[in-house]
C-alpha cells in the first residue's frame, strides 16, 4: 500500500477502531458523570464535568485526530472521531427520553441545534487535526523518520 492510500484510507484498522471506540467510551462516561453529578447535586463532581466535559467535546477531537492521520488509521477514521461527541450527545438524549431522566430529554431546549453544533465543530477540529497528522507524517517519510512501514494491514 503506497503512502497516499495508507494516509487517506488508512493502514491500521485495529488501531484506528480502538481510536474511535476509546473516544466515544471517555465521552459517554464524561457525559453520563456530569448529568449524574447534576441530578445528585454534588457542587465539586459537578464543577470538574463542567471543565473536563468541553475539553473532550469540543477540543479533543483535534489532537486525537492528529495522532490517528500521523499512525496512518486514514481519513475516514480521523473525521468519525469528529462526529463522536454529537452521536454520544444524541445518544443521551434518546436514552433520556426514553427512561425518563429528568433534565435530559428534549423538553423545550434546541436539542438538534446543540448536536449539528456539536458535530460542526468536532468535524472540522478533527479535519484541521487530520490534516496537521499527515503534513506531519509526509514530512517524517521526507525526513526519513518514522517511515510507517509497520502496520496491521487486517
Amino acid at each position: 500500500m503506497t503512502t497516499t492510500e495508507a494516509l487517506l484510507i488508512g493502514r491500521r484498522r485495529r488501531l484506528a477502531l480502538t481510536m474511535i471506540g476509546g473516544f466515544a467510551g471517555l465521552v459517554a462516561l464524561s457525559l453520563a458523570v456530569a448529568v449524574a453529578a447534576d441530578l445528585a447535586d454534588a457542587p465539586t463532581a459537578a464543577a470538574l464535568t463542567d471543565r473536563v466535559v468541553p475539553l473532550l467535546v469540543f477540543y479533543a477531537p483535534a489532537p486525537i485526530a492528529a495522532v490517528g492521520g500521523y499512525a496512518r488509521c486514514g481519513g475516514p477514521a480521523c473525521l468519525a472521531v469528529g462526529a463522536v461527541p454529537a452521536v454520544v450527545f444524541a445518544a443521551l438524549v434518546v436514552v433520556g427520553t426514553v427512561f425518563g431522566v429528568p433534565g435530559v430529554g428534549p423538553g423545550d431546549s434546541p436539542i438538534g441545534g446543540v448536536t449539528m453544533a456539536f458535530a460542526a465543530v468536532g468535524l472540522s477540529g478533527a479535519f484541521v487535526g487530520y490534516c496537521a497528522g499527515v503534513s506531519a507524517a509526509l514530512l517524517g517519510d521526507l525526513v526519513g523518520f518514522g517511515s510507517g512501514d509497520e502496520g496491521d494491514e487486517e
